[in-house]
């Protein structure tokens, strides 16, 4: 990315979190922010300032935002090779929660069952369940493409308690998407450093967002 296109993005940044924060009503606001970065990295690679004015053009990528929450609703039959691995999956997720004394991260469950984080969450995201967008504890993946380079990036430096806290703000890993306020009573935590951390994940997210 050029430093041209750097600026573009860091000029509308405020445009770009607008967006996210007005179509983040049925979504954790996280989910919705690394959707509205990865949409406005995308469109300052294909902007052509002869057509219009880049406010307009991000404005008019952004809209995208709108049909996010529509994506998520699919009835899925897990094929018989997959439910193994989902089985292998459960086993392991039973034998760190004993060892860890918390839930895994799917980075832990990757190393444990020595498959890859790429197909723990094809597994996941694809086993049978039925969206209800009015229940965000039970709902499934938030983040499309979750298997894709740029949530890796935010994902893999994290320390475990902040993957989870990523995991359970954004669904990554078909993990169920929680309040502040039951995670951080799942985490036992304060309301306060979950807060704190939260604020370090997104900086982490808004600062790998306009480095490739």
């Amino acid at each position: 990315m050029t430093k041209e296109q750097k600026k573009l993005l860091e000029d509308h940044k405020n445009l770009i979190l607008a967006e996210a924060r007005k179509n983040a009503t049925n979504l954790p606001l996280e989910a919705v922010q690394i959707e509205a970065y990865r949409i406005a990295n995308a469109a300052v690679k294909d902007y052509d300032p002869k057509v219009s004015k880049f406010s307009t053009h991000l404005t008019n990528s952004l809209k995208k935002l709108s049909r996010f929450s529509t994506q998520y609703g699919q009835v899925v039959r897990l094929p018989e090779n997959q439910q193994f691995i989902l089985n292998k999956i459960n086993k392991a997720e039973k034998e760190l929660d004993a060892q860890l004394g918390r839930e895994p991260t799917i980075d832990e469950l990757s190393n444990f069952t020595k498959l890859s984080i790429q197909v723990i969450n094809n597994v996941l995201q694809n086993r049978k369940q039925t969206v209800n967008l009015a229940n965000m504890v039970d709902s499934p993946i938030f983040v499309p493409g979750n298997n894709d380079e740029y949530l890796h990036f935010c994902y893999h430096d994290m320390s475990p308690i902040d993957k989870l806290i990523f995991e359970h703000r954004t669904g990554f890993g078909n993990k169920p998407v929680l309040s502040n306020e039951a995670l951080a009573k799942k985490l036992n935590i304060a309301p306060s450093t979950l807060s704190n951390r939260i604020k370090m994940i997104s900086d982490k997210i808004e600062e790998g967002w306009k480095d490739d």
